[in-house]
């Protein structure tokens, strides 16, 4: 009897390291927003000294907001396609889905552990769960996985058609109430005048400063035990769960066209990729433009709701296109593959990126928490990145994969066991 081997490192896809090394740096780019600011969804609050913060702003949401997180949860779609492809051409039945199983369970309490004791913002006990929902789609034919894309798309597309209708609830309860002579004003009307007014008044940029966030790290371990909400019983983030699994879904299916091996399987690959990137910018610029310039106006037209449901995830995809391909055109005879080795150990460096901004931004390390601005919090950025580029190439020099990974494959198939020629 032998231990089922897993995947060797001469099997690995080389783009695919490439492209999740992409989305890690890139992931970092929000991630340390919301490390630094109390608020950092906010177009006016905290990080604001300038104009040009405003201006880091935009591009930064333009370029990099959701599109990272796209590329990463369609990556994930397609690794664990290939993994459980792989274990059932090593024809061991059952046990396949048993050690598939246990790999996501396993990326699951990673998930929790970071999520608890590291950062509430954690994303990996999500996609474990939609790991586990995406399963019965290895099995269906490419053009059902399609039809249950756009179902989805239609899914989304009703949400966003709903919050339209919801907008203009509103609106009409402001019209009425502010049509009525004031005297004859009723509390509700005020109430809502009030609510109305306040959602569609520009605010001025707030500056205040704010206490250090988690003083100690115990008092950090209370703040996330307050916040989060797996302890709940809420296993995922029911506002993205959808498109998270949209977007899995979607790399199970550019998977299976084989772009990520040799991008010329399109015909017309590089046609669609501009025309994709094109739509992708074109929509992204109206939807950040408006986050961040006309926050106060809100969307009441079903059409340019519906324009802004998949800005992130469309761009995202295009990102996904343009990489593959310029990796495969000119970069995978490059020996200096600094961001595959990021990409390699992506696990390790995700979570690596998160203790290094606790330690910089929490009041248990540097207490930098709402002191940088928006432009600042750049050059934070570049120096993990550099961190990171040179601590995983160091790794990789010894080992064949990084810390974490080794931990998560061990986990994974300790215990099971198959005879030789089942291997």
């Amino acid at each position: 009897m032998s231990e089922i081997k897993s995947t060797e490192l001469t099997s690995r896809i080389p783009s695919l390291d490439f492209l999740r090394g992409i989305a890690i740096l890139g992931i970092l780019f929000i991630n340390a927003e919301n490390f630094a600011y109390p608020d950092s969804w906010s177009p006016y609050r905290f990080g604001f000294s300038g104009e040009i913060d405003h201006s880091t702003r935009f591009w930064i949401y333009f370029l990099t907001q959701g599109k990272f997180y796209s590329m990463f949860a369609l990556l994930f779609g397609v690794g664990f396609y290939i993994f459980l492809e792989r274990l059932e051409k090593k024809n061991i039945g059952l046990k396949a889905m048993d050690i598939y199983a246990r790999r996501l369970l396993w990326l699951f309490i990673i998930g929790i552990v970071h999520a608890y004791f590291i950062w509430d913002g954690d994303v990996l006990y999500h996609y474990a769960i939609c790991g586990f929902l995406v399963f019965p789609f290895r099995s269906f034919k490419t053009k059902y996985v399609v039809l249950v894309i756009v179902i989805l798309c239609l899914v989304e597309l009703n949400l966003s058609y709903l919050m339209v209708k919801k907008r203009q609830g509103w609106q009409d309860t402001y019209t009425e109430a502010i049509s009525k002579p004031e005297e004859e004003r009723t509390e509700r009307d005020q109430k809502w005048i009030s609510f109305w007014t306040k959602k569609t008044t520009k605010q001025s940029s707030d500056t205040t400063q704010v206490e250090p966030k988690r003083k100690t790290y115990l008092e950090g371990l209370q703040e996330t035990y307050n916040h989060a909400s797996a302890h709940k019983g809420t296993l995922y983030y029911k506002n993205i769960v959808f498109k998270t699994i949209l977007l899995m879904l979607v790399g199970i299916v550019l998977y299976r066209s084989g772009i990520f091996s040799d991008y010329r399987n399109w015909k017309y690959y590089w046609l669609i990729t501009i025309g994709l990137l094109a739509i992708g910018f074109y929509i992204n610029y109206l939807r950040y433009h408006h986050w961040t310039y006309e926050y106060f106006e809100l969307v009441t037209n079903f059409w340019k709701e519906w324009l802004f449901t998949f800005p992130k995830e469309t761009l995202g995809i295009a990102y996904i296109l343009l990489f593959n391909g310029i990796y495969q055109k000119f970069l995978k005879n490059i020996k200096l593959k600094l961001i595959s080795n990021i990409g390699r150990t992506a696990l390790s460096n995700y979570i690596f990126q998160n203790i290094l901004l606790g330690l910089i931004f929490y009041g248990y390390g540097l207490s930098q928490f709402n002191k940088l601005s928006r432009f600042e919090l750049i050059g934070i950025i570049l120096v993990i990145w550099i961190i990171q580029l040179v601590l995983s190439s160091l790794i990789l020099i010894k080992w064949d994969k990084g810390p974490l990974e080794s931990i998560w494959r061990k986990l994974t198939y300790k215990s099971f066991k198959t005879t030789d020629n089942a291997k």
